[in-house]
C-alpha cells in the first residue's frame, strides 16, 4: 500500500508544485487587485467569472469528467483514443450551437446577473474565453491520463504568466479595470489552446463513435446537475448578496472565500489530477476497501493540518496582504475554511458511486443541498448579510457531505477509520481556539506564535497515540534514512 501512496505523492507532488507555483502567484497577486479595483469591481469581476462557470458546466454536459471512467473501459489503444476524439468532436459541436446564443443574448443575460444591460460587452470577452477554455479541457483531460504532470504544469504556468503579464499591463498601464482582466485572460487562454490541440493531433486521429458517446452521455449528464448543484453551493450566494447587499459586500465576500479556497487549489487540485483516473485503477485491488480507507486518513491528516494553519494565521494574513477596505474579510475565513474541508472530503468518499456508476445520487446531493442553500441563504443574508451566506455554505457543504457519504457507503462500503478521524478534529479544534485567541500587537510576533500553535498538531496526535504501531516504524526508517545521508553530506564536507 505504502508503494501505491508513493506512486500517487509522486504525481501529485508534481501538479502540487505547479499548481503551489501557479496560485501562489495569483495569491500574492490579491495586493495588486485590491489597489487597484474597488470593492464593486471586484464583486463585478466575481459574478462574470460565475457566470461563466455556469456556461461552461452546461456546454459540457458532463463529457469530460465521463473520459476518465471510459478510457480505462478499453485495452485496445485505439479504442481509448477514440474515447479522446469523440468527447472532442463533443465538445466542438456544443460550442458551434451554443456560443453564438450566448453572443446573441448577452444584454439579456447581463439585465438578469446585474440588473442593466451596460455589462453586455463584458459577457462577449467572457463568454469567448470560455468557449476557447472548454476547447482546452479534453487534451488537458488527456494529458493527466497520460500522467503527463511535468508537461500539465508546465502548460498551466505559462497559461498563468502570460495572463498576470497581460493583466498588470491592461490595468496599470492601460487602466482598463475589469475589462483588461477579461483581455487578459482571452488571449492567454487562447494562445496555451492552440498549443494543446497541436499536442492532441500528434497523438489521436479524429474518430467518433455513437456507441461511446452514448455511454458517456449517460454516464456524465447526472454529473452536470451535480456540478450545476454545487455550483449554487459554492457561488449562488454572490447573485443574492448582490440583490440583498451590495456589489461591495460581494467584492469583500469575494476576498475571504478565496481564502477559504487555499486548500482547494493547494492541496485539493492536483490530488485530483492523480486522484480521478487512479481510483479506478485501485479498485481493480483485491484489498481496495482497506487502500480507499487509509488513504482518506492520510488525505484528512494533510487538509486538517493546513486548515488549522491557515485559520489561526488568517488575520495576520489578511493584513499583510489586502487593502484595508477589505481587512474585515479576515473574519468569515475560518468557517469557511471548515465548510471547504468538508467539500474536499466529499470528493473523496463520492468514490463508491463512481465505481459502482451510480452518479445520479451525485446528481440528488447537489440537488437537494442547493435547494437547502437557497432556502439558508435567503432567509439568512437579507438579516446577516455577509455571514448569512457564510453560515450557509457551512450548513450546505455539511450537508452535501453527509448524503453522499451514506449512499456510497450503501453501494460500496469502505472502512473509514472513525477513531482516527475524530482524534483529528479534536486536536485540531483545540488547537484552532487556542490559536485564535492569541493576539499580540506586533503582526510578526503574532506570526510566529500561531505558527508554533498550528504546528504543534502532529506531535499532539502522538500524544493521543493517533498513529499506527506500522506508521511509527515507518517514521523511524525514514527518520534513520534521514539521519544517515546528513551524516554522509557532512563527512563528504569534512573530507573536501
Amino acid at each position: 500500500m505504502y508503494k501505491l501512496i508513493k506512486s500517487i505523492l509522486k504525481h501529485a507532488s508534481v501538479y502540487g508544485l505547479g499548481d503551489i507555483l501557479a496560485k501562489g502567484i495569483a495569491f500574492f497577486m490579491i495586493p495588486f487587485y485590491t489597489r487597484f479595483l474597488s470593492t464593486e469591481q471586484y464583486g463585478t469581476l466575481e459574478l462574470l467569472d460565475l457566470t461563466s462557470y455556469v456556461v461552461a458546466m452546461i456546454l459540457a454536459t458532463g463529457v469530460g469528467e465521463a473520459v476518465y471512467r471510459f478510457y480505462y473501459n478499453y485495452d485496445d489503444p485505439e479504442k481509448k483514443k477514440t474515447v479522446i476524439s469523440t468527447a472532442m468532436i463533443t465538445y466542438w459541436v456544443n460550442l458551434a450551437i451554443g456560443l453564438p446564443l450566448l453572443l446573441l443574448f448577452s444584454a439579456d443575460i447581463s439585465n438578469l446577473v446585474f440588473e442593466t444591460v451596460d455589462f453586455y460587452r463584458l459577457f462577449h470577452i467572457m463568454f469567448i474565453t470560455t468557449g476557447i477554455a472548454l476547447s482546452n479541457e479534453i487534451p488537458r483531460v488527456f494529458l493527466r491520463i497520460q500522467r503527463k504532470s511535468k508537461l500539465f504544469v508546465a502548460v498551466s504556468l505559462t497559461k498563468l504568466v502570460i495572463n498576470l503579464g497581460l493583466n498588470i499591463l491592461f490595468i496599470v498601464k492601460y487602466d482598463m479595470g475589469v475589462e483588461g482582466i477579461l483581455y487578459g485572460g482571452l488571449i492567454a487562454t487562447a494562445i496555451v489552446g492552440i498549443f494543446l490541440l497541436i499536442y492532441v493531433f500528434t497523438q489521436v486521429k479524429l474518430k467518433f463513435s455513437f456507441e461511446i458517446l452514448n455511454a458517456m452521455v449517460k454516464y456524465g449528464l447526472p454529473l452536470v446537475l451535480n456540478w450545476l448543484g454545487m455550483f449554487v453551493l459554492h457561488f449562488g450566494d454572490r447573485f443574492l448578496l448582490q440583490r440583498f447587499s451590495s456589489l461591495a459586500d460581494v467584492g469583500i465576500y469575494g476576498v475571504a472565500y478565496k481564502f477559504g479556497m487555499v486548500l482547494n487549489f493547494m492541496i485539493l487540485t492536483p490530488f485530483l489530477n492523480i486522484w480521478k483516473p487512479k481510483q479506478f485503477e485501485i479498485a481493480k485491488e483485491p484489498d481496495a476497501k482497506n487502500i480507499f480507507a487509509n488513504i482518506f486518513t492520510y488525505f484528512c491528516f494533510v487538509i486538517v493540518f493546513a486548515g488549522l494553519g491557515l485559520s489561526v494565521l488568517i488575520k495576520d494574513i489578511v493584513f499583510i496582504m489586502a487593502d484595508t477596505d477589505y481587512h474585515s474579510a479576515s473574519i468569515y475565513v475560518p468557517v469557511l475554511l471548515l465548510a471547504n474541508i468538508f467539500f474536499m472530503a466529499y470528493w473523496f468518499t463520492q468514490v463508491g458511486l463512481l465505481i459502482e456508476k451510480k452518479t445520479k445520487y451525485l446528481g440528488l446531493a447537489a440537488l437537494y443541498g442547493a435547494i437547502i442553500n437557497v432556502g439558508c441563504n435567503m432567509a439568512l443574508i437579507p438579516r446577516l448579510g455577509v455571514w448569512g451566506a457564510t453560515i450557509t455554505t457551512l450548513v450546505s457543504f455539511s450537508f452535501f457531505l453527509a448524503f453522499t457519504t451514506y449512499y456510497s457507503q450503501r453501494f460500496y462500503f469502505i472502512p473509514y477509520q472513525k477513531n482516527r478521524l475524530i482524534k483529528m478534529a479534536v486536536a485540531a479544534g483545540v488547537l484552532f481556539f487556542v490559536g485564535y485567541s492569541i493576539n499580540p500587537a506586533n503582526v510578526w510576533v503574532s506570526i510566529f506564535v500561531k505558527s508554533l500553535v498550528a504546528l504543534a498538531f502532529p506531535f499532539v496526535l502522538l500524544v493521543i497515540k493517533f498513529y499506527s504501531k506500522d506508521e511509527l516504524k515507518k517514521f523511524k526508517e525514514l527518520f534513520g534514512n534521514l539521519t544517515k545521508k546528513s551524516n554522509r553530506d557532512m563527512a563528504h564536507k569534512q573530507e573536501n
